[in-house]
């Protein structure tokens, strides 16, 4: 009789701790950025990453670099691996539409996307909000996700993917995408 009344202890302990944490409101979400026109916000100060490819972006204040592959670069907000940036290249013959992410509409509410000329390449930008994106704290939240694509010479391809729970920091990603990229592969 003692066993089962530890177990139903435990049960109970389990089912509390979990109903405390479900009662818990998740903050009603704000709507994603647009891609385009992008807030101007100062990248002057912000470090830089220099790849092998050829391209300089500034980072926003706080990312840093996780272990880097040979495919792509990796960074997270100090603190907090639910913030990342990855940067990479992809080598194809499919075309920025082909390597940017597909619209979808369940998915991808408030989605926006355009084209710009950055550091004299044309890139394709996109934004939008992924509904419960994130479980944090007992809670699920939103999402906020950016990716920009560029062909940097034939057939090879500067990828920028970004996603946060902080609606603010979707802007600063969509800012150090427009930071100071140049050139092309060497």
């Amino acid at each position: 009789m003692l066993c089962r009344s530890a177990v139903f202890a435990g049960v109970a302990m389990i089912a509390a701790c979990r109903s405390r944490g479900a009662t818990a409101a998740s903050p009603a979400p704000l709507p994603s950025a647009l891609a385009c026109p992008a807030k101007l916000e100062a990248t002057r100060d912000w470090p830089t990453v220099d790849d092998s490819a050829g391209f300089t972006i500034a980072l926003p204040l706080g990312f840093e670099e996780r272990q880097p592959s040979a495919a792509f670069r990796h960074f997270e907000m100090a603190a907090d691996f639910q913030e990342s940036i990855s940067i990479g290249i992809i080598r194809g013959d499919l075309g920025i539409s082909g390597y940017k992410r597909p619209y979808q509409p369940e998915l991808m509410p408030e989605y926006s996307e355009c084209s710009e000329v950055i550091g004299g390449i044309t890139a394709s930008i996109q934004a939008w909000r992924t509904p419960n994106g994130v479980f944090r704290n007992f809670q699920r939240l939103d999402r906020y996700d950016v990716f920009a694509i560029w062909e940097i010479r034939p057939g090879a391809y500067l990828y920028f993917s970004g996603g946060t729970y902080r609606r603010p920091t979707q802007d600063l990603m969509l800012a150090s995408i427009r930071s100071r990229l140049r050139g092309r592969e060497r």
